[in-house]
């Protein structure tokens, strides 16, 4: 079964004499919603446990392996996928597990809030870290039903105060809510109306984007856009759940309106800019903060068939990315033709227009990296434990080759570190890193595509003193022709 969808990484531990590679080891197939970008993100999951392993002054005679296991955006598989990885059982045991070597140290994922939550509450009972790069659900904050849970995106809560700020930074105070109609989209806009009433913020409507429809109830969501004097919308969704409304907006020609967006969506290349120009230019919305991996990119392009012999993900993102097929199965021969072309492992990624080796925007990527850096620190921690000076118990320090998954999580609590670009990085009491958001805006480049323009920062973090909200209205392009921030009769500028 291969899905391509959603995954789990698990990172392992095994103890070397002499530093090996990282072992690789995979269970079904990844299916990546955005293609080629997505594989990027496996790959700098492998980019950082490499440097790590390469590393001699970071876990020395130690290697970190990874396994990945496809949930297929399944809340069963999930279960399912995270029973395999701790009890290493095809019919997995509940209360069971197995202790084996390589050793398990944690789990990285699972990317949607609801998926973590399952993930979540079973980690913490066996007190085993997990890290996701992209679940942004405020209840994951809490300690008592997930001891275990920590996060590299900031919570939800954190952006639903920033986007009423930017609002009120703008002056509208008639605006529209727009939200999927899904945890995600619930919680963001029950925080984001309680501000922006407080702020003095009228709403004009508030309408849900429907996901048991398939066209998402899109028609009837943009004839309420349509008669609403609000120019301002706040959208909060996925791009894949926004998709039809923006559909529906391009078939009844809707211009005019400033869309504002939140993380789900406002830095997605799902929408080419032939067909969305005319909807989405000049857009705001609140982006994950990018971060740097250096050599990241000469690694991309690097990156060949031959060198994971066994790995069925980098088959299937060669055959996508370059149009050809592998002669490796009875059915692909039985289907051979003139126009099929056999792909041979050596084919170049110059000149090839995919967003793989796009390195500009690695806002998710960049979360993976830093939550495998999270967990190689806390292991480092460990082993550099003194007996007598320890956490535990008479003072004990844990065995790298034999350690308890508590042990771990202690020392994940704890783990604190300087990015590429000298932020700190952290995890509070609450498993939540320090919360800080890109502020994007969708211009046409001069080669007529989409890009997200950085124009401004918000960082609930700053010291008394210091702007949350930092914009560069001037490198704002704003929809229409006269490129000027739209009010309707009811707003008013008010000072922020």
């Amino acid at each position: 079964m291969r899905c391509w969808t959603a995954y789990v990484i698990s990172i392992e531990v095994q103890h070397l004499v002499r530093r090996q590679g990282a072992q690789y080891k995979e269970k079904n197939a990844l299916n990546l919603d955005s293609g080629s970008q997505n594989y990027q993100r496996i790959q700098g999951m492998v980019f950082a446990i490499k440097e790590i392993n390469d590393n001699p002054h970071l876990l020395a005679n130690v290697t970190l392996g990874y396994r990945i296991y496809d949930s297929c955006t399944v809340l069963q598989r999930t279960l399912e996928g995270t029973f395999w990885m701790l009890t290493e059982r095809e019919d997995p045991v509940p209360n069971y597990r197995y202790h084996r070597s390589p050793q398990l140290a944690a789990i990285i994922g699972d990317s949607a809030s609801t998926r973590s939550i399952i993930m979540a509450h079973l980690l913490g009972r066996y007190k085993l870290p997990q890290v996701s790069y992209f679940s942004t659900s405020p209840l994951l904050s809490d300690k008592t039903q997930f001891p275990s849970f920590f996060r590299t995106i900031p919570s939800d809560d954190s952006q639903s105060r920033g986007l009423a700020k930017l609002v009120m930074h703008f002056g509208w105070t008639w605006v529209g809510l727009l939200a999927v109609d899904s945890d995600y989209g619930r919680q963001v806009i029950y925080i984001l109306q309680q501000e922006l009433i407080q702020g003095g913020v009228c709403i004009a409507f508030s309408e849900s984007i429907l996901t048991s429809r398939a066209d998402r109830n899109a028609f009837h969501v943009v004839q309420v856009i349509k008669k609403s004097l609000a120019v301002a919308i706040v959208i909060i969704s996925s791009d894949y759940d926004v998709a039809p409304v923006v559909d529906e907006m391009v078939r009844q020609n809707m211009t005019g309106k400033v869309w504002i967006g939140s993380e789900g969506w406002s830095t997605s290349t799902f929408f080419p800019m032939e067909k969305y120009a005319g909807a989405l230019l000049g857009s705001l919305g609140f982006a994950i903060h990018s971060g740097e991996m250096m050599g990241f990119q000469d690694y991309l392009t690097r990156v060949q068939p031959s060198q994971y012999p066994g790995d069925t993900l980098i088959r299937k993102f060669w055959e996508e990315a370059f149009g050809c097929k592998w002669l490796y199965e009875e059915s692909i021969l039985n289907s051979w033709d003139n126009n099929t072309v056999p792909c041979t492992g050596a084919e170049k990624f110059v000149n090839l227009k995919v967003n793989y080796n796009e390195i500009t925007d690695l806002r998710i990527t960049y979360n993976i990296y830093s939550a495998v850096y999270a967990i190689a620190l806390a292991l480092q921690d460990l082993i550099n434990c003194h007996p007598g000076n320890s956490p535990f118990l008479h003072g004990a320090c844990a065995d790298i080759l034999d350690f308890q998954s508590w042990q771990l999580l202690h020392y994940v609590k704890n783990v604190r570190f300087r990015t590429e670009v000298g932020t700190e990085a952290f995890f509070d009491t609450n498993g939540n890193p320090p919360a800080r958001y890109d502020i994007v805006n969708w211009q046409l480049s001069p080669q007529g595509t989409l890009q997200h323009v950085k124009v401004g920062t918000y960082d609930p973090s700053a010291t008394p003193g210091q702007h949350l909200l930092i914009i560069n209205a001037s490198l704002i392009q704003w929809p229409g022709k006269d490129n000027q921030v739209k009010f309707t009769k009811q707003s008013k500028h008010i000072t922020f």
